[in-house]
């Protein structure tokens, strides 16, 4: 695997994973509802959204279309 496929891959897991975070999910909002936590699992889940999204890429990106190879002389 190339070093900038690794890099991809890690933004679309990324941008996957806040998919995720976004997406309602209506039996975990009724648990919160029924144990009398709702609002505190939406700022904790506000806080990961944030969280990830400021999360860095640490893979190495790679521009493997680089072809402008300076001449030695």
């Amino acid at each position: 695997m190339q070093a900038s496929e690794s890099y991809e891959k890690w933004d679309r897991a990324k941008t996957l994973l806040l998919e995720s975070l976004h997406k309602p999910d209506d039996r975990l909002r009724g648990c919160a509802h029924n144990q009398e936590c709702f609002y505190e699992l939406m700022e904790i889940k506000e806080q990961v959204i944030d969280m990830v999204s400021k999360m860095v890429n640490p893979r190495k990106y790679v521009d493997d279309d680089y072809t402008q190879i300076p001449e030695r002389y």
